[in-house]
């Protein structure tokens, strides 16, 4: 069953139990009360039984009662009958009664009707007030029985026609039933159709997005909603194109996952190719004796050292680079004194280059979270960078200091070498890029470190930026949280 009939059929559910439970209540009510299921007659006649009279309806009653009592024949006389009609002018009705004979009715009654619906005699006058029909009209009376002269049964009635809601449902009922009903139908078909407006029509909507992106077509206008659409397909519709968005990155990611693969399968095998096929030239030469005199066979063989290095060095970078790009790789952080941590590595490069001249500027009392060993490794990437790109005219003066910014702490290492071309500059920090048109090894260097020191500057949640000009020397930032 679809939404639409399900509020459909909650709706006439919901209107069916609540009338059935009203009527329900009250004939129960009214059978414990007076002992029968009540209908619109009977319950007219105990409403009317529980009201009091009129004044006019009292002085009427008690002057002809008084008459009754007194001389009940008096009630025949012809100026008794001026007291009936200044009663009628008051409009109520009167009726006297002897035997079965209706003698005198006001006008606009009916004989028959009257004959018919009187009430029975009661000797005691005990109930006195009532509702009678009277050609299907109904009247409230106040009845007096009594005993003429001869003993004949003697009653006198007054009535008052009631111009009650009952008379009108009486007359107007079917018709009155019959719009109720029209209203509700109106109400229903109403409902239905703003319910279709606000929620059915924004679920197909959203049903046929979802159907066009089970074909893969994400690239789809948003499924229009109205103004007064339901808060909750609101929320639903706005999930969704949450959901798609999120799908559409995480396509676009996985597609540039896969031409990194592609990328960097390629730029592996190109890497290891070069060396290995330069080993494998030295070899044969060997092998065939090509390095005739023991000068050029140690040649060949320093040769073949050197590229081994190299190889080993290069597949040792890719390892940690695919162990970074996985994610398979720990961080420890603590939290270190950055002085004497950059003080420590400052030391070691000196020791085995001591035609570089270092530079190192930071307070004591700076601290960041770090991994020591990772970040060893970023800032040994981009010394050993200066290293390899300095210039040959002039000494290398490598310069190490440590701003701090509100709750920022930079680590800017900054060289005079070489620098980088501004077309170079945003490549710099891409797997294999090494600003090299042929993809040489001249300087030695793989193209995977700027590479790892932003995986691992993001895995200590900072950033990692470069400024250089070419012939201007180069310095990169580090960004990290004070701690």
């Amino acid at each position: 069953m679809t939404i639409k009939n399900r509020f459909l059929t909650s709706y006439i559910g919901g209107i069916v139990i609540a009338s059935v439970s009203i009527l329900a209540i009250l004939c129960i009510v009214f059978y414990v009360t007076i002992g029968s299921v009540p209908t619109p007659k009977t319950l007219y006649k105990t409403f009317t039984q529980q009201r009091s009279l009129s004044p006019e309806e009292q002085l009427a009653y008690v002057e002809l009662r008084n008459i009754a009592k007194l001389n009940p024949d008096k009630l025949l006389a012809q100026d008794t009958h001026e007291k009936w009609k200044q009663i009628e002018k008051k409009s109520l009705g009167v009726v006297i009664r002897r035997d079965e004979k209706i003698l005198y009715y006001s006008k606009g009654l009916v004989e028959k009707s009257l004959i018919v619906h009187f009430p029975s005699f009661d000797t005691n006058n005990i109930e006195t007030k009532g509702t009678i029909d009277n050609a299907g009209r109904l009247y409230r009376y106040i009845k007096f029985d009594f005993f003429y002269s001869d003993n004949s049964k003697g009653s006198v009635l007054v009535l008052k026609k009631e111009s009650s809601f009952l008379d009108f449902l009486t007359k107007w009922g079917i018709i009155i039933i019959f719009i109720i009903l029209l209203v509700s139908i109106a109400a229903m078909l109403f409902l239905n159709q703003l319910l279709r407006k606000t929620i059915i029509k924004p679920l197909e909507n959203l049903g046929q997005t979802m159907s066009k992106m089970r074909e893969g077509d994400l690239m789809i206008d948003e499924p229009l909603i109205p103004t007064n659409t339901a808060r909750e397909v609101q929320e639903l519709t706005a999930n969704f194109e949450s959901m798609r968005a999120a799908l559409l990155v995480s396509i676009q990611d996985q597609r540039n996952l896969e031409n990194n693969r592609k990328e960097l399968i390629a730029s592996i095998s190109h890497d290891l190719k070069t060396p290995i096929t330069s080993i494998i030239g030295y070899v044969e030469g060997l092998l065939e004796g090509v390095a005739e005199t023991p000068e050029k066979q140690e040649k060949y063989l320093k040769t073949i050292h050197s590229k081994s290095l190299a190889l080993n060095k290069l597949i040792e970078e890719l390892f940690l680079y695919s162990k970074f790009d996985a994610e398979a790789v720990h961080f420890y952080f603590e939290r270190i004194q950055l002085a004497k941590f950059l003080a420590h590595m400052v030391e070691e490069f000196q020791l085995y280059h001591q035609d570089v001249q270092f530079v190192l500027n930071v307070a004591d009392d700076v601290y960041a979270h770090i991994d020591r060993m990772q970040m060893n490794r970023a800032i040994t990437n981009l010394i050993e960078n200066s290293m390899k790109f300095r210039k040959t005219t002039e000494p290398l003066c490598v310069i190490l200091e440590v701003v701090v910014v509100d709750y920022i702490v930079e680590i800017v290492v900054k060289d005079n070498g070489q620098g980088i071309s501004e077309l170079q500059l945003p490549y710099v920090f891409d797997h294999f890029y090494r600003g090299e048109e042929a993809r040489t090894s001249t300087t030695g260097g793989s193209g995977l470190g700027l590479a790892i020191v932003k995986q691992i500057v993001e895995q200590h949640n900072g950033q990692v930026k470069i400024q250089s000009k070419l012939h201007n020397g180069t310095t990169v930032t580090i960004t990290l949280e004070k701690a």
